[in-house]
């Protein structure tokens, strides 16, 4: 992995298609880049180590223009960082650009050295590469070749592959990981995703698993394992071009944030306008769940312990909440009416699908909530919720984590109406704050306190979060997304745990960042705020409006009033503080904030 585009057409631009390709896909994280173009009856390879800035001054200097060609941006799974290891990968007559893990590769690789193969890189790539030519050599023919290889690739893959006695073709296949095809009048394009060729054409098609596509400058056929040709939808996509440009912004972090109350907004009115019982009708095919299980990775799972925390207090209902790498070895338990909830911003996370599908084999109604139309959860679950995030371009997600917390707050709205727990008062209160929600989320992002607030912690090597119930799910995300951009370690902690052992870490200006915005709980947690702030801890306490009057001076140094509201939407406001003191610290420190070291956007391998 991680970013994948492909150009033919009938222009000579290769070069200049596939590096623009390139640049967009940089904020799916990456580690080296390189392209293969067919240059001068052959074709030829150029790569690099570090920024596509960097592979761009190569192909300027060596390379001449082109009508057809492949490119990716890797990040390290087989083989450390390197020139040789970056894609594209080229074994005898096959070259191709992979993303994705092949789990039998070493298998293969002692069969292939047996047939004579010699290796360049340490990637499982370079083995399939080489695996395709051997049964290209088997068959004598590029799709039988293409069809056997996709039966002995055991894991994840998506390819475009040239071969070198075809300069006017372009093939893909995919198993798990995410490609689309990209089509106009006079060029085709392979893709990650869309916003790689969005420049060029918004027509695409998806293509699916066992399928293989024959990419050629004026059309593109797509056919099964077994060479039938299949019929495929060409699709608009209603993404603009603007969307993934920074619109004056330093970072597209900070204007995902700026984004964010529009994008809840439009994700709230794609299910109710005016009161939570419209839900009744929308979400109608959630009835009769006894117990639900919550599957996801990152911060999508910590969206889902905000769901966990309100629908088992709200709503009553058994929910567990489970890091989708660990949820197929736990065995989990199922009723007969249990629900298992499948959270992917991209719809493409691989540990969360094979989660979806163990679920599915169990018989389980299974929910998908996602932001990508089209993607691999949101056609295989028995049911979909789209969130309407919108593109997102940094790698730390903030607007598509809001919506999913957004959307998941009125499931669990949903089910506590189900549960008659929800009366006529509570209803009329929770589609108040709904009716003021977005407002109420541009208020707290246009506070200047920020950045005056993260001077206290930019040069601090551990930070401290603290929270109980929901405030606890927020103390998760906010210490993820603190991580991710700044590089600083931090820790969340339930506010009533730090003194079981872990107290011991605080001393003179520790940074502890307190969350107390539950009425029933802010008791107890202030009197674990007062324990680290008596050992010298420096806190910054985020607290409800309506709690103003507990606070104290030997609770906190510094305050971040977060405007009282619903329990249900309270995780949709309270993590936009922690989010602005990630990136204003991220920014003191001169951290490249949009593409995180190590990190990747879409993780599409376990």
């Amino acid at each position: 992995m991680c970013g994948i585009i492909g150009y033919i057409g009938k222009k000579q631009q290769a070069k200049e298609v596939l590096l623009h390709g390139l640049h967009t896909l940089e904020y799916r994280g990456y580690d080296s880049a390189g392209m293969a173009l067919w240059m001068q009856n052959q074709i030829q390879l150029i790569k690099a180590k570090g920024k596509v800035s960097v592979l761009a001054d190569k192909v300027n200097d060596d390379a001449i223009n082109s009508h057809i060609g492949i490119a990716h941006t890797r990040w390290a799974t087989h083989g450390v960082p390197s020139e040789h290891n970056s894609h594209p990968h080229q074994n005898k007559r096959v070259t191709l650009v992979h993303n994705g893990i092949i789990e039998n590769y070493h298998i293969l690789k002692e069969e292939l050295l047996q047939h004579g193969y010699t290796f360049t890189s340490e990637t499982d790539s370079e083995i399939a590469a080489a695996y395709i030519d051997y049964c290209y050599t088997q068959t004598n023919s590029k799709l039988e070749a293409l069809s056997k290889a996709y039966h002995e690739l055991k894991g994840s893959f998506a390819f475009g592959i040239l071969f070198d006695d075809d300069p006017s073709t372009i093939y893909a296949m995919r198993k798990q990981s995410p490609l689309v095809l990209g089509t106009s009048e006079d060029a085709q394009f392979l893709a990650s995703d869309i916003s790689a060729f969005l420049a060029y054409t918004n027509r695409y098609i998806i293509l699916q698993h066992e399928e293989i596509a024959i990419i050629k400058e004026h059309q593109i056929e797509i056919i099964d394992l077994q060479q039938n040709v299949l019929p495929k939808e060409v699709i608009v996509s209603e993404l603009d071009v603007q969307a993934i440009q920074k619109d004056g912004y330093d970072h597209f972090m900070l204007k995902e944030i700026h984004e964010e109350p529009q994008a809840v907004e439009k994700t709230i009115h794609s299910y109710m306008q005016d009161s939570i019982e419209e839900l009744k009708e929308s979400l109608s095919y959630l009835k009769d769940i006894d117990r639900i299980h919550i599957v996801a990775c990152g911060s999508a799972m910590y969206a889902g312990m905000i769901a966990k925390s309100l629908i088992e207090s709200q709503a009553r209902i058994q929910t567990d909440c489970v890091c989708a790498s660990e949820y197929r070895y736990q065995q989990p338990i199922y009723t007969k009416h249990t629900l298992a909830i499948f959270i992917s911003q991209s719809g493409e996370t691989a540990d969360t699908l094979a989660a979806l599908q163990m679920a599915k084999e169990e018989g389980c109604l299974t929910l998908g909530i996602v932001n990508v139309v089209g993607s691999s959860l949101a056609r295989e679950a028995d049911h979909v919720l789209y969130t309407k995030a919108g593109p997102e371009i940094s790698v730390a997600t903030t607007k598509a984590y809001c919506t999913q917390v957004a959307l998941l707050s009125l499931v669990a709205c949903y089910f506590a109406m189900k549960q008659n727990l929800l009366d006529a008062n509570n209803i009329s209160n929770i589609n108040k704050d709904l009716k003021n929600i977005s407002s109420t989320m541009e208020s707290l992002i246009q506070q200047t306190s920020y950045r005056d607030l993260a001077k206290h912690l930019y040069e601090k090597e551990h930070i401290f979060f603290l929270g109980r119930g929901l405030d606890y799910a927020l103390c998760m995300e906010g210490s993820l997304k603190l991580k991710e951009i700044s590089y600083i370690h931090s820790e969340a902690y339930p506010a009533g745990e730090l003194k079981h052992g872990t107290i011991s870490l605080i001393e003179e200006g520790t940074p502890v960042i307190a969350l107390a915005t539950d009425m029933d709980l802010y008791e107890k947690t202030l009197s674990n705020i007062k324990e680290v702030k008596a050992r010298g801890a420096y806190v910054i306490l985020l607290i409800s409006e309506n709690l103003k009057e507990h606070v104290t001076n030997d609770a906190c140094d510094d305050v971040i009033y977060v405007p009282e509201t619903s329990k249900f939407l309270q995780g949709v406001l309270t993590i936009i503080p922690l989010q602005l003191l990630a990136y204003e610290t991220a920014c003191l420190r001169g951290c490249e904030i949009d593409q995180p070291r190590n990190l990747a956007k879409s993780v599409t391998v376990e």
